[in-house]
């Protein structure tokens, strides 16, 4: 009787859970979970900052590469007072530094650096030669001309040979005109392009019947040639020799260029009428006026400046319409210097009449 009635008093104890459990939704047993805390956030460490890097310290590193980021970087800041230490890099062993260097000295116009980048045109590694021949066109100290003169004549690389005959053409060098009228000759089509610029600049008539002589073969050699490539080498070769002889005023080789007019290359055709126009002859008058309004936007730009070579005030209208209607800037402004040429000015607004107060 008494396990019976054990069982019955259990039985009720359980019901009674339940029903606590519907009415108030919580379990009996049931424990609510304690609020967890989330941990605190770790302090901010600050990063130190790094060091400044010492690049005249990295100069004197055993490692080439360290050595050329070092003169790079010194050489950035353009300091006048980094200049000795420039120049000392000028004697490193290796190539790329002593290129950096230069490229520096002659951007900062060194001419304390010269006489030593004029020893670097003797330097064993054409990249250094040609270096130096930049640097030493940027510093112009006309003393170098001896040494570019020299690569002219024997440098076995022909872009330092260029590079040197640029360089003396910007420099006026009236004395490397000997050196550069027999490689008029050369086999190399912009070899011969860049001794008749070279030679148009430095402006003695003297070098004129050669640059002819060189224009003559050149426009045979242009006709014959089959191969897109050096077809375009020989325009470019024809027309540097038609404007070189055009700076110089060779009135003889008027007959020749006239003949070009009639080219089939508009850019050749162009700088036939705007070297013609150098020498008072308006024959290329027509087709400066015709190409001025092609589609392409370089015969445009050509043709424009050819009508302010030629000096027709004729071409006014036509470089006013330019003027006023073209998108392109670099054309409008193209024409607009090409009508000063012809002594064009810009109309004036009219003054504004004031009315008179009663």
């Amino acid at each position: 009787m008494r396990k019976w009635l054990l069982a019955f008093v259990g039985l009720m104890i359980f019901v009674s859970q339940g029903l606590v459990a519907q009415q108030t939704g919580v379990a009996v047993y049931q424990k609510t979970p304690a609020a967890v805390s989330k941990p605190a956030p770790a302090p901010t460490v600050s990063q130190p900052a790094p060091k400044p890097v010492d690049y005249y310290q990295m100069l004197k590193s055993s490692e080439a590469v360290k050595r050329r980021i070092a003169v790079d970087n010194i050489g950035r800041f353009r300091n006048q007072n980094d200049i000795p230490v420039l120049i000392g890099a000028l004697s490193d062993a290796d190539a790329g530094v002593k290129i950096a260097a230069c490229d520096s000295l002659g951007l900062m116009r060194a001419q304390q650096s010269t006489d030593k980048i004029i020893s670097l045109l003797n330097d064993k590694d054409s990249q250094v030669r040609q270096s130096a021949c930049v640097a030493l066109g940027y510093i112009g100290d006309p003393k170098a001309q001896t040494g570019l003169i020299e690569r002219v004549k024997n440098d076995p690389d022909n872009s330092v040979k260029m590079q040197a005959i640029l360089i003396l053409g910007n420099m006026r060098s009236a004395g490397s005109i000997d050196s550069l009228i027999p490689l008029l000759k050369d086999k190399n089509p912009d070899m011969r392009l860049m001794s008749a610029q070279a030679l148009g600049k430095i402006g003695d008539a003297k070098a004129a019947p050669a640059i002819k002589d060189s224009l003559l073969i050149s426009i045979e050699e242009m006709k014959i040639e089959k191969e897109p490539y050096r077809q375009g080498q020989y325009k470019r070769l024809v027309t540097a020799q038609v404007s070189a002889l055009g700076d110089l005023k060779d009135k003889s080789s008027e007959g020749k260029i006239e003949e070009l007019l009639k080219n089939d290359d508009k850019s050749v055709k162009l700088s036939a009428a705007a070297t013609l126009g150098k020498l008072g002859n308006k024959s290329g008058l027509s087709v400066a006026k015709e190409l001025a309004n092609d589609k392409d936007d370089t015969i445009r730009i050509q043709a424009v400046e050819s009508l302010g070579n030629i000096g027709d005030v004729s071409a006014i209208p036509i470089l006013e319409k330019i003027f006023n209607t073209e998108t392109n800037n670099n054309i409008k402004e193209t024409a607009r210097t090409a009508l000063y040429k012809l002594g064009w000015r810009p109309p004036q607004p009219k003054p504004v009449k004031k009315e008179m107060r009663k």
